[in-house]
């Protein structure tokens, strides 16, 4: 069982099923900073649900199937969704930055100490 597959278990399967215990390759898998993390990104309500109750619980578990059993009976059960990964955007650098960020490092210096030089 990989990753998804188990995201796939604890978020959307259905709740009157008792949890199963999990395989060695899925104990490898389940990662609670990534559930978290995933969790967080499928709407804005999970995310307060995600910080108030599974970060501040998830620590008490030592053993993984235990952990793994907290999550499937604490998540409440979501519709399916495709949960798009959120990242963050580049910036588009200007020519004028480029040249700055050339000068700054054949100084040795920052580029924000070069901008304050040149406005004096």
């Amino acid at each position: 069982m990989n990753f998804f597959q188990l995201q796939n278990k604890l978020f959307f399967s259905d709740k009157r099923k008792q949890p199963d215990y999990i395989d060695s390759e899925g104990e490898q898998a389940f990662v609670p900073f990534l559930l978290n993390r995933w969790l967080s990104m499928y709407s804005k309500d999970t995310v307060s649900f995600t910080n108030n109750i599974l970060n501040k619980y998830c620590g008490i578990f030592d053993d993984k199937q235990k952990m793994f059993r907290f999550y499937y009976n604490i998540i409440p059960r979501l519709q399916f969704k495709r949960i798009s990964y959120i990242k963050k955007k580049k910036k588009d650098k200007t020519e004028e930055v480029e040249h700055l960020e050339l000068i700054a490092k054949n100084k040795h210096i920052s580029v924000r100490e070069l901008k304050s030089y040149m406005e004096m």
